[in-house]
């Protein structure tokens, strides 16, 4: 297969969502990522050899968007605060790679119920937020995958995308790391940060995307 196989079979737009090239992409949609809003990763994922229980908490903050302490508790919806302070009290490690399979599975399927006045709700941790574990466990080596990066690549693909543990480690991944290869990217940080901009953006697609 040629180069120019690789670049065609993505759809690579712009702010205004036309075509453009594979490194204007990147640099489009990376510089568009609401650093403010997630100031602390580079304190965290620097510390991903000896996390203590204090940083998954941070984590979970983190991804949950938790700003305040009042919403840091249980019964906050789209906050996982009991699958979290599991993390903080069982210390996972970054899984081998014949593990992460494995890995991915039980902390996607855990769950946990929020408990209101009139109901209880059961919920799960979601592949999400175990992507997201896994990335900083690892360093940041695996890319998360919530759901702007989902639809970032349908968008890339011009075709859906599974929401599965087998499709992020053996379509995602590997997809990821080829995009950063096109674009000449220089770690897979800036790619998760256009993914996530490609993602949220709300594009003038002919298809209704």
């Amino acid at each position: 297969m040629l180069a120019s196989d690789f670049v065609n079979r993505f759809s690579f737009r712009s702010w205004e969502g036309k075509s453009t090239t594979a490194q204007q992409w990147l640099h489009t949609w990376a510089e568009r990522y609401p650093s403010d809003d997630y100031a602390e990763y580079d304190s965290i994922v620097a510390k991903h050899k000896s996390f203590s229980a204090d940083d998954f908490v941070r984590i979970g903050k983190w991804k949950d968007g938790v700003t305040t302490e009042s919403r840091w508790k249980a019964n906050v919806a789209s906050v996982a605060y009991s699958i979290w302070m599991m993390a903080a009290s069982e210390l996972p490690k970054c899984p081998r790679q014949s593990e992460v399979a494995a890995f991915l599975g039980d902390w996607s399927t855990r769950r946990y119920t929020d408990t209101f006045a009139t109901k209880r709700v059961t919920k799960r941790f979601g592949l999400s937020r175990a992507t997201t574990l896994l990335h900083f466990l690892s360093g940041g080596r695996y890319p998360i995958f919530d759901s702007r990066v989902r639809k970032a690549m349908t968008r890339l693909l011009n075709s859906p995308v599974a929401n599965t543990v087998d499709w992020y480690l053996q379509s995602y991944c590997p997809l990821v790391s080829e995009i950063a290869a096109i674009c000449c990217a220089q770690d897979l940080r800036t790619i998760d940060k256009a993914l996530f901009s490609y993602g949220a953006r709300t594009l003038p697609f002919s298809d209704g995307r």
